[in-house]
């Protein structure tokens, strides 16, 4: 279980740091906003999942038990 934290962790991480290649010489004003908006996106992902992440177990349970009461 440790291990598959640690590739959690590991993919989360990269997610949060991924940036995105921007060539504003040869991409034009959409495509250069795509590229914007899918860096930020992953960016936002991984920054959830480091969050769900780093909870205590008996917090993340209490968190599904909110999300299945809703």
């Amino acid at each position: 279980m440790k291990e598959l934290k640690q590739r959690l962790l590991y993919f989360a991480k990269t997610l949060k740091e991924h940036t995105e290649y921007i060539d504003y010489s040869s991409m034009g004003h959409l495509e250069t906003t795509a590229a914007k908006t899918k860096e930020s996106t992953m960016n936002e992902i991984g920054d959830m999942f480091l969050e769900i992440l780093e909870l205590d177990n008996k917090t993340f349970q209490n968190w599904l038990n909110q999300e299945e009461d809703e």
